[in-house]
């Protein structure tokens, strides 16, 4: 029998510092400040420090977002994300500087990459491996990752230059086979298909467990249960880390509790984190505080949809570009 914690970020979209976020407080909606990796790492290494077995995974859109991300396509997290010590991501708008550059970031990882659903145009081989194996405790984990199955055909022709992605599901049993072969007791899918389709994968395979979900930024209180699969996914912007804890004994989860930790700005940032994010936002830190304009509406994903074109609107009366 062992007990394990899966903790969870997903959907950071570049997000290095605290941020106001969106709140529904006792009927009322309310912003208040959350998130920031230095305090995300606070956290992770408190439960580290409580609990005997935790693995941390990160279900993408990282490498873009913010301003000081892309302007460093990515390469100003790689320390930052190293520090907090993930055990493998996967990923969607990490494609977005091509994938040879996301190859770059991954090498610089110290730890993986996974999609069992991006292919070599050329070669029909996989472009990164499709899964891995854990150890925890007397449990052997099997994790497959499941990228964004649209950066090949709703965004930008870079994204996805010499490769292909499938939806991920097409070689699945064969891969969860394969694992179970190679002693996997229990199978993780890490993904960034979005809830609703991650619903329908648990309805159509018996032999996953749990799903990391992301990509539709869902603040799960508590986990979904399809045809016996937990199924969590943690808000996003770094404002919620998810906290999945699970006894598995002889191969079957016996016991689960589940939270979704807030970030909230009462808990302390970790000093060397805090350092590392300085140095990232250091050279544009001049250039963020320049006010461009202002706004009476909250600007929040959440609301996205209301104001698109009012928002491009503006941003082309900003900068005479076009989009």
């Amino acid at each position: 029998m062992t007990t394990m914690t899966f903790l969870q970020l997903n959907d950071v979209h570049g997000y290095l510092h605290e941020h106001p976020e969106w709140f529904l407080q006792d009927g009322k909606e309310t912003f208040r400040q959350v998130g920031g990796y230095a305090r995300l790492k606070t956290m992770i290494d408190r439960i580290r420090a409580e609990e005997e077995h935790v693995l941390l995974f990160d279900n993408g859109d990282t490498f873009h977002g913010t301003y000081p991300v892309v302007k460093t396509k990515g390469e100003s997290l790689i320390p930052i994300l190293n520090e907090l010590g993930f055990d493998a991501m996967t990923g969607h708008w990490d494609f977005a500087y091509g994938p040879e550059h996301l190859q770059q970031l991954v090498q610089q990882l110290h730890y993986p990459f996974l999609a069992n659903n991006c292919f070599q145009k050329e070669t029909d081989e996989l472009l990164f491996p499709p899964s891995m194996l854990l150890p925890v405790g007397d449990t052997m984990i099997g994790i497959i990752g499941i990228a964004s199955p649209i950066i090949d055909k709703t965004m930008p022709a870079s994204f996805s230059e010499g490769v292909y992605f499938t939806n991920g599901d097409e070689r699945l049993q064969e891969e969860i086979d394969h694992l179970k072969e190679r002693g996997a007791e229990l199978i993780v899918i890490l993904s960034h298909l979005g809830f609703p389709q991650e619903t329908k994968l648990a309805e159509s395979f018996d032999d996953i467990d749990i799903i990391l979900s992301g990509h539709t930024h869902n603040r799960l209180t508590e986990p979904a249960t399809v045809n016996d699969t937990l199924l969590i996914q943690s808000g996003c912007h770094g404002s919620f880390l998810g906290k999945l804890t699970v006894t598995v004994e002889r191969g079957k989860i016996v016991h689960y509790t589940h939270d979704l930790l807030e970030a909230e700005a009462s808990i302390p940032e970790h000093a060397e984190t805090k350092a590392l994010v300085d140095e990232a936002m250091a050279p544009f830190e001049q250039s963020l505080q320049q006010v461009i304009g202002t706004t009476e509406l909250p600007l929040h994903c959440l609301f996205l949809l209301l104001f698109k074109q009012r928002l491009l609107d503006f941003i082309i009366n900003c900068t005479n570009k076009q989009f």
